[in-house]
């Protein structure tokens, strides 16, 4: 079997194991843990983090851009 994202041959079984569990993190696990960082980014309260007043008035909170996303 070719595997054309790495440019190599799998010709036995060890190496089909190496095949799969690499595509398996790089196809299904790492987009899908940054799916899930975005996701909490926008989803979760981060209002208990304390901010200064200076950054308050520097730039707009996480929760005006949520509005602003969500409308």
């Amino acid at each position: 079997m070719f595997d054309p994202l790495y440019n190599e041959i799998v010709t036995n079984t060890s190496d089909l194991m190496v095949y799969l569990t690499r595509h398996f993190f790089i196809e299904l696990v790492l987009p899908l843990s940054i799916f899930v960082a975005a996701m909490l980014t926008l989803f979760v309260n981060w209002s208990w983090i304390p901010i200064s007043s200076t950054d308050l008035e520097r730039g707009l909170s996480l929760e005006k851009v949520k509005k602003h996303l969500y409308e």
